[in-house]
């Protein structure tokens, strides 16, 4: 994969060097392609449409990230790669405040350069994934279980033809539980990227996701340091960040176990199924029929999300499902589904931070699972993956 007209901002011969090296089988560094400042980049910018731009900072930080945002709002096409010789903090976030699309260090240069330029500028044939949201109608309800598992089960469809990794993405900004989960940790996720200004598009998306394993990605919560400052999520915004999860990946799954009626319709509009995860007692039912009330006031039919009731249990239950489909108002009796109160497998995959289809393959909860996704793809017309996501894998 070569980026199209390639610069570089720099006054370091051996940064120079370092590029030319990483780009050895993957293009090449034009003669003409580096520039000694901003200045210089903003004249060049005029005339060369340039996919990416390196900026090499080193020689006075805080000044050229000022200086770079004018360049990222004016150029919006071009994805711009900071490079720095140590790792700030302070550097980092005002990186991302400005609007780069990646933060790496000089001396990884010459071995990471090509993987980030493929993340950072991946090709795209524009076509849409496919997203799944998860609801929950009550905490505890295990939503993020259902959520992982679904993502990994998801990236095993298409038997050994498929290439292509699934996206997770936690929507939980005060516990971050997908994180917790998989024992994953970051520097940013999804609630700053919808708490930032400007767009927010595959490319985005892509580099500021992480990979689990080669086929199933993390887009976390945030770092865990800012677990528990929960604000309000902007469903505008959150609409723009699940089109952009589409454009990304083939497939994406939004764990939305804390997020509000108006934010889970516009996730519902961006989603070919929407799960919304209860028990069997009266407090999450009542819970739930508000929430299909709501967002049915908001444009979203109720036959559009599938009731799941988790930690099913076929006898013993104080409430049927003939009971729950009568208090949710739901006019198909088939419209419930279930997963099985499976305590051991599910307790035994979480405490080792994977999914199930490596540590409980054939326990009840994944095949009922995996009979969920089945269903859920079968009614889908088929798609072409990204050409971007292709190329990372």
């Amino acid at each position: 994969m070569g980026v199209r007209n390639l610069l570089l901002v720099t006054t370091d011969l051996q940064t120079v060097n370092a590029v030319k090296s990483a780009l050895q089988s993957n293009g090449q560094l034009k003669e003409n392609a580096v520039c000694g400042d901003l200045t210089e980049l903003a004249i060049r910018l005029q005339s060369v449409d340039s996919q990416a731009v390196l900026v090499d900072i080193d020689e006075n930080p805080q000044l050229m990230l000022g200086a770079l945002e004018t360049l990222v709002h004016r150029h919006s096409g071009t994805r711009f790669i900071v490079l720095s010789g140590q790792v700030r903090n302070d550097l980092l976030l005002e990186a991302m405040q400005v609007g780069a699309r990646h933060f790496m260090l000089k001396e990884a240069v010459a071995s990471d350069l090509t993987a980030v330029l493929r993340r950072v500028c991946p090709e795209s044939n524009g076509t849409l994934g496919m997203a799944i949201t998860v609801l929950s109608a009550g905490g505890g309800s295990g939503a993020t279980t259902v959520a992982v598992n679904l993502a990994a089960e998801l990236q095993l469809t298409g038997g050994e033809k498929n290439t292509y990794p699934a996206l997770v993405v936690d929507l939980d900004p005060c516990y971050g539980a997908v994180g917790s989960y998989l024992g994953m940790d970051g520097e940013y996720g999804v609630i700053d990227l919808l708490g930032r200004s400007g767009p927010i598009d595959s490319q985005l998306i892509i580099s500021t996701a992480q990979a689990h394993t080669e086929r199933m990605h993390a887009l976390l919560s945030k770092s865990s340091q800012h677990l528990g400052e929960e604000a309000p999520l902007d469903p505008q915004r959150l609409a723009l960040a699940a089109e952009a999860c589409r454009r990304a990946y083939h497939w994406s799954v939004f764990d939305a176990p804390r997020i509000s009626i108006a934010a889970a319709a516009e996730l519902s509009k961006q989603s070919a199924a929407t799960l919304l995860l209860l028990q069997l007692t009266v407090k999450d039912l009542r819970i739930a029929r508000r929430m299909l009330d709501g967002m049915a006031q908001l444009g979203v039919a109720r036959e559009n999300v599938t009731v799941v009731i988790n930690r099913y249990r076929k006898r013993g239950n104080m409430i049927s499902i003939e009971d729950a489909v009568t208090a949710l108002k739901l006019s198909d009796p088939n419209a419930i589904k279930t997963l099985a109160n499976d305590y051991y497998a599910i307790t035994e995959a979480i405490n080792f931070g994977k999914p199930l289809n490596q540590t409980g393959p054939r326990s009840d909860f994944r095949r009922n699972l995996q009979n969920l996704v089945n269903a859920i793809v079968a009614k889908q017309p088929r798609q072409t993956a990204s050409a971007g996501i292709a190329a990372l894998v």
